[in-house]
């Protein structure tokens, strides 16, 4: 036996196992293996009800509301959870019918806010995308902040395709090598998922009883399938508090980390799908209206207006984001607030709607006032708030 093993050792080195093409075909087996998990497929509404946390799973209503709901969507609003807590769509859309507006059809106008929390243009590319794949609407309002962030969605990679991932900004994008690590196995659970909705938890079909309206408003209570997710949104901050918040994040805020020259790399993720999805509405004849809706203490503008292109009208509503009592936190309108964003909001889109140069096709205006409105499938009850919850999310919009 010792002879065997002595003889083992002497063999020669071109006798041995080659240890190189071994792991080549390993890795190329394992990259095989990923490759195939990825392309797994799934139902794309399975993929937009995945995510189920807090607020975030508004997401899943988005599908629905685009592609299942059959009332119309006249304007879109895409924004962050300042939009999502600042604005009731109900009110804007009441108050147009108040003012008189009416579609080429008569009907009154819907206004449907497609916020969610956190910042990140991906994200917002996504939803216009997806958007505009089943409907047009008469305007999308897009809300910007004093600065555009240089972070990715944190929910991108749940709800984007595998192609919209491998494409995404490399440069730029710290998300990039860590979204594609995750994708198969992703596409994994996804496709697990859509053989049995159900028993995930999922929805299977679109069920107008388990919807959560046609419009939804966030301004009171943020609230998802029912369920209230924070405390009543009508108190305000303290004053005194609200400016001395207010100034330690300006004090804070750095628009660049990395020299000007580099600006373009440090600010390649909201360059690229700003500018995409701009480009993306103007092929469809979908114009946008930009909605600055910064927190308590902001500039009276964006800083950088550029990455919006020339002649994008801008909306602002500085008088009452000045007011101290309208807000909740320093980075969200208290209801009070919302209330007075979402009528003004109204005036300055009945201006622009109305406008056969600006929007599209001119809309009756009758002189009447009346407001006999259908604004689709009504509202679900909210339940009261679970305990220890909240989720009003900052927006990111300092980093």
């Amino acid at each position: 036996m010792t002879q065997l093993y002595e003889a083992a050792e002497t063999l020669p080195d071109d006798t041995r196992p080659p240890s190189g093409p071994l792991f080549a075909i390993g890795i190329a087996a394992f990259v095989a293996t990923m490759a195939a998990m990825a392309l797994i497929p799934h139902d794309p509404y399975v993929r937009w009800q995945s995510v189920r946390t807090e607020a975030y799973a508004r997401l899943g209503w988005s599908f629905e509301r685009i592609h299942d709901d059959p009332t119309p969507v006249d304007v879109a609003l895409i924004g962050t959870s300042h939009t999502m807590n600042g604005i009731d769509g109900s009110v804007v859309a009441g108050e147009l019918a108040q003012l008189g507006f009416r579609e080429p059809s008569g009907r009154c106008a819907t206004v449907t806010n497609f916020a969610i929390p956190s910042y990140g243009r991906n994200l917002h590319y996504l939803l216009v995308r997806e958007l505009l794949s089943a409907r047009k609407p008469r305007a999308i309002v897009l809300e910007v902040l004093e600065n555009e962030t240089r972070k990715a969605h944190p929910l991108f990679s749940h709800v984007a395709t595998a192609d919209d991932m491998v494409e995404a900004p490399r440069i730029g994008n710290l998300n990039y090598f860590s979204d594609l690590a995750r994708l198969p196995y992703r596409q994994v659970v996804l496709g697990v998922e859509s053989l049995a909705p159900a028993q995930f938890g999922l929805k299977t079909r679109f069920d107008p009883t388990n919807y959560d309206g046609s419009e939804v408003d966030n301004t009171h209570v943020v609230n998802v399938g029912g369920k209230a997710l924070t405390s009543s949104l009508d108190t305000a901050m303290d004053p005194g508090a609200l400016g001395q918040a207010a100034e330690t994040l300006n004090k804070n805020k750095r628009l660049n980390y990395l020299p000007k020259a580099f600006e373009d790399y440090e600010y390649a993720m909201p360059r690229r799908y700003v500018q995409e999805l701009l480009q993306l509405a103007d092929r469809h004849g979908v114009p946008v209206l930009l909605l600055y809706l910064p927190g308590f203490g902001k500039p009276a503008r964006p800083v950088d207006m550029s990455l919006y292109g020339v002649g994008r009208p801008l909306i602002t509503v500085n008088d009452i984001l000045a007011k101290r009592p309208y807000w909740h936190d320093v980075h969200h309108l208290n209801a009070q607030g919302a209330q007075q964003v979402s009528r003004r909001l109204a005036q300055l889109l009945y201006a622009a709607l109305k406008n056969n140069n600006s929007l599209g096709q001119k809309a009756k205006l009758p002189s009447t006032g009346e407001t006999g409105c259908n604004f689709g499938i009504p509202a679900r009850i909210v339940s009261a708030r679970p305990a220890q919850s909240r989720v009003i999310d900052s927006a990111f919009a300092a980093d």
